[in-house]
């Protein structure tokens, strides 16, 4: 398996940089998080306070928002202005900005108080965080002793023959921006081995990690239910 290459860790800002990014959230990433939706409401969450960690352009957020028969009141946290702007946008034309508040902030020191939560959940950020048990402890420490914690990412797949030709299909449906970006998305994120070693040296308690959607991805899970 290939070593991990880390991004950038700047914030993705400007106006031009941020509508891209919505594009290929709106376009390409929509099925992921309806699906990422159904994990949540098959997990018996249907109402509380959601925290949405490197909420982007709001998208998931959104989504969760919308969802009939439920009752969240969802914060999204993100590190670029710009994007949170767009954020807001987004959740006026949909029809929720009465049931999200979009706050800057980073994940490794969330400005929330101890146990705030009933959900903290994370989609695709995970590769993007510097010192990744930190931010565990983090989501941990806001949701308490009651509230879950569900992270999903991309897992490192390059070396396997079979998923480099998945991803190079994929690509050829993604605008160029994504299909620039995306193989360096992968190769920044991380295995299951590297997962389990990094959750070991957070707060992390009674959690579960795996792959689900056609192994493609990965994610962490807290707690686990016996």
């Amino acid at each position: 398996m290939h070593s991990r290459i880390p991004l950038e860790k700047e914030p993705l800002d400007g106006k031009d940089v941020v509508k891209q990014y919505d594009n290929g959230a709106r376009y390409y990433m929509l099925p992921e998080y309806k699906y990422f939706v159904r994990k949540i409401l098959r997990r018996g969450i249907t109402k509380g306070r959601i925290l949405d960690i490197g909420t982007g352009s709001g998208r998931l957020a959104i989504e969760l928002a919308k969802t009939k028969g439920t009752d969240f009141r969802i914060t999204g946290l993100d590190i670029s202005g710009d994007m949170l702007e767009l954020a807001k946008e987004n959740a006026k034309k949909a029809g929720v900005a009465d049931r999200i508040e979009f706050v800057l902030g980073t994940a490794a020191d969330l400005p929330f108080t101890d146990g705030e939560f009933d959900l903290v959940m994370s989609y695709a950020s995970l590769h993007h965080w510097i010192k990744p048990e930190d931010v565990f402890s983090e989501c941990q420490r806001v949701a308490g002793e009651t509230g879950a914690i569900m992270v999903r990412d991309n897992r490192r797949v390059y070396g396997n023959p079979f998923w480099e030709a998945f991803i190079w299909g994929l690509r050829l449906f993604m605008n160029k921006r994504h299909r620039d970006n995306w193989p360096g998305v992968i190769r920044s994120s991380y295995t299951l081995p590297e997962i389990r070693d990094i959750v070991k040296k957070s707060d992390l308690k009674n959690y579960g990690i795996g792959t689900d959607f056609i192994t493609f991805d990965l994610y962490v899970e807290a707690p686990v239910k016996s």
